[in-house]
């Protein structure tokens, strides 16, 4: 990695604009940390990010079935049986930030329905569209939000969401699925939500197709260590989703984030996170995946955006330095190095904003090749700096440290 690496911008090949992926796991009413409790309002912060998708899971416990309908005795068609009071608050202050919620139907771990700890299948299905019409249709004091994606459990190719068979979760989805649509047929319905497991999906897919049940969208997740991985998985399930006949469907990666195994968790508000996440955002403009919601967006240790304390970690300001492409219209950029992963866009005033993310753990030195224009600023995220400029912006040759990323600022020579 000792040479210069240089960057070419083509300002004549025109890419349409940035897709914009600013989603997360859990809304802006945050614990701290561990903390289950809510202490935490980061509305502020949420905004400052303009985070358009907010997806409804690990909410511990107000998001669970179990928990919005306490007693399995209780009759599901009387609103005293539900507790929405907590949820209700969540949806609320989701919705003051965001334009879409994904709300994941299902219990916290392993169960199916059919065990005698949850409730049976036919009293579940009557408390699902319960659900759904509280939040589309004002059943019991409740709202008429358009803009909500239903997903249909969480992860059930793995154990620790689900302890029945494929089938009996492709049973269960089609049961739900039509549920929905029957009292709110505007709904829009969806899953497998698969932790990792293709063939799940393509039995999921298959099984959709051959019964004629409802599909709105496809959701899947990745934890990676490497951020073309993410990409690699995107077109894996875009090609099981074709062979089905279902490739105009949105593609939903509703969790994704860099894959940490072990503490502490802090990790997750450091520089190599952060560049990871600014690498998949620009990795993912030319990726079959349409919604991307990262786990997760509040102060929850495990992948939180902040710390405990509120204080924004730095993916926070990779995230506000992705958030000035989009108002741009993107080019096209080559740069020969994997782990130099860069996009640019020429913003409406004639500047040209260049995101770059270092992901690798030693020092490089790139130049941008522009004709015409010349570096005016540089913006860095690393050990040192939040979103802010370098001394030497204005230089030819630019460094990077480990795992930085720099939003680079260029205007016309002599402009």
């Amino acid at each position: 990695m000792g040479r210069t690496i240089e960057i070419k911008v083509n300002l004549t090949e025109t890419l349409g604009r940035f897709k914009d992926l600013r989603g997360v796991n859990c809304g802006p009413l945050s614990p701290r940390g561990w903390d289950k409790k809510i202490t935490l309002n980061l509305t502020r912060r949420y905004l400052e990010l303009g985070i358009r998708v907010i997806r409804f899971h690990d909410f511990y416990p107000f998001d669970e079935l179990d928990y919005i309908f306490p007693d399995p005795n209780a009759d599901p068609s009387r609103p005293e049986s539900y507790d929405f009071d907590e949820l209700d608050e969540y949806i609320e202050a989701a919705f003051k930030v965001a334009d879409t919620v994904i709300f994941r139907i299902g219990y916290d771990w392993n169960d199916p329905p059919k065990n005698s700890s949850h409730l049976p299948l036919d009293k579940l299905t009557e408390v699902v569209k319960h659900i759904v019409l509280h939040y589309t249709r004002g059943w019991a004091d409740g709202y008429h939000y358009d803009n909500i994606l239903w997903e249909i459990w969480n992860e059930p190719d793995t154990g620790r969401f689900w302890a029945g068979t494929p089938e009996e979760y492709f049973e269960l989805y089609g049961i739900l699925a039509k549920a929905i649509k029957e009292v709110n047929p505007n709904a829009k319905v969806g899953g497998p939500t698969i932790a990792y497991d293709i063939e799940f999906l393509n039995g999921f897919l298959g099984y959709v197709k051959s019964h004629d049940l409802p599909l709105d969208f496809v959701s899947w997740h990745i934890y990676a260590i490497d951020p073309y991985k993410v990409v690699e998985k995107a077109k894996e399930v875009h090609s099981v989703m074709e062979r089905h006949g279902f490739g105009d469907a949105p593609s939903v990666l509703d969790e994704w984030n860099h894959w940490v195994e072990k503490g502490p968790w802090d990790v997750f508000r450091d520089t190599k996170v952060a560049s990871f996440q600014a690498a998949v955002l620009i990795l993912l403009q030319d990726a079959p995946v349409d919604i991307a919601t990262l786990y997760r967006g509040d102060a929850w240790n495990w992948g939180g955006l902040f710390y405990a304390t509120g204080t924004p970690g730095k993916p926070f300001y990779v995230w506000l330095a992705y958030k000035q492409l989009l108002n741009t219209t993107r080019l096209s950029v080559s740069v020969h190095k994997d782990y130099l992963i860069a996009a640019a866009g020429l913003s409406p005033d004639g500047r040209i904003l260049l995101l770059v993310s270092n992901f690798a753990d030693s020092e490089v030195k790139y130049t941008v090749s522009i004709g015409g224009y010349e570096i005016s600023q540089i913006l860095a995220v690393d050990d040192h700096h939040d979103l802010e400029p370098l001394p030497d912006g204005g230089s030819l040759y630019v460094s990077a440290s480990p795992y930085a990323v720099h939003l680079v600022i260029l205007e016309k020579k002599g402009g």
